[in-house]
């Protein structure tokens, strides 16, 4: 009779999971967590610390990261000069009141397109004119420079990049929308953009294509929703762990022999940590190690602010360590209990 009840519980206890997501929308990992820690407070007739959700730290203000970019002064006679090639017309949609307001990604778009032109400019004149075609030359190395300026200004002042790295609309779960993995080509994509600066032969970005990939990274927020949900995991599990430690050492298990309260933890155990807030760990583990290479690199680009590289450190590196210690921690807390039990974390008998 005494496994019977057992079951009954379990059973219970995973069909009030079924219900609650069912009725309420998708689960989160912070509702697996309340769950989890209401649950073990309940069998250890205890109080556990109360689940919270910190918010990640403000970005640098973009005011105070990004590059002051100067613009290129041509003189009226090199101007004139200059109305059979396609530079005249570049640098005069420049100076419109438009063009004087361009967003972060349409001035990369536009400082791609002024290489472009400044360089088939100097080959078209170079025999008529090597003068001006030397200014060209030298204007074109300076612009390659500001290029990467641009660059880093999409990614530390933009909105689609700050909205991306700062502020998640949701926090990583096993449904995670299809787009994620999307966003993280598009973020490779933006960052391979960069190359165009070092190339000879340089292409204009297709600007259609550079909007759609910045929609895909803001509508995804990968990154912000990948370091918020960790920092959750993190901070909860290291307050449950060390509430916990005491409590499970409480728990009798005579000569190895596992009671019934030891078998109901166990069964919390497997039904909300194996398999609810591990699920969503191997996510967050799934995400950052695709997005290492490009937080290596951006780490060693000497064109971002160091506030900026503080920032990406802190998140991709500090808490991802913080996370994964906390996440071990945990386990073993568990292994310990249910290795002096006798148990092991299998699926409930019944569930």
């Amino acid at each position: 009779m005494a496994k019977i009840c057992v079951d009954a519980r379990v059973l219970f206890l995973a069909l009030m999971v079924m219900l609650l997501g069912g009725c309420f929308g998708e689960r989160t990992v912070v509702d697996s967590l309340e769950d989890y820690n209401a649950r073990l407070a309940y069998v250890l007739d205890t109080d556990f610390p109360q689940i919270i959700s910190p918010s990640l730290p403000a970005l640098a203000a973009s005011t105070s990261i990004k590059h002051d970019i100067e613009e290129l002064s041509i003189n009226l006679r090199d101007f004139y000069a200059l109305q059979d090639c396609e530079l005249g017309r570049v640098v005069a949609q420049r100076n419109t009141s438009l063009g004087k307001s361009q967003l972060p990604s349409q001035r990369l778009v536009y400082e791609s397109k002024l290489l472009s032109v400044l360089s088939s400019c100097e080959n078209a004149i170079r025999q008529s004119n090597p003068k001006l075609a030397d200014t060209l030359g030298e204007w074109q190395e300076q612009k390659r420079k500001d290029y990467v300026k641009s660059w880093a200004n999409l990614l530390q002042a933009s909105k689609e990049l700050r909205l991306a790295l700062n502020t998640p609309e949701r926090l990583i779960s096993d449904t995670t929308p299809k787009n994620a993995n999307a966003s993280i080509n598009s973020l490779f994509y933006i960052d391979g953009v960069k190359e165009i600066a070092s190339q000879a032969d340089i292409r204009p970005i297709n600007s259609a294509e550079l909007e759609a990939q910045l929609e895909i990274i803001q509508s995804a927020r990968l990154p912000a929703s990948l370091w918020r949900t960790q920092h959750v995991v993190a901070h909860n599990l290291d307050a449950l762990s060390t509430a916990l430690t005491s409590e499970l050492q409480k728990v009798s298990c005579p000569d190895g022999r596992a009671t019934e309260q030891a078998k109901i933890l166990r069964n919390v155990f497997y039904l909300f940590f194996i398999e609810e807030i591990q699920p969503v760990g191997s996510l967050i583990n799934q995400y950052h190690y695709k997005l290492v290479p490009l937080w290596q690199k951006w780490l060693e680009d000497a064109s971002f602010h160091s506030d900026f590289k503080q920032y990406i450190i802190t998140q991709s590196q500090t808490n991802f360590t913080a996370y994964s210690q906390a996440v071990q921690t945990h386990v073993t807390l568990w292994q310990t209990f249910l290795k002096r039990c006798n148990l092991s974390p299998v699926a409930p008998t019944g569930a």
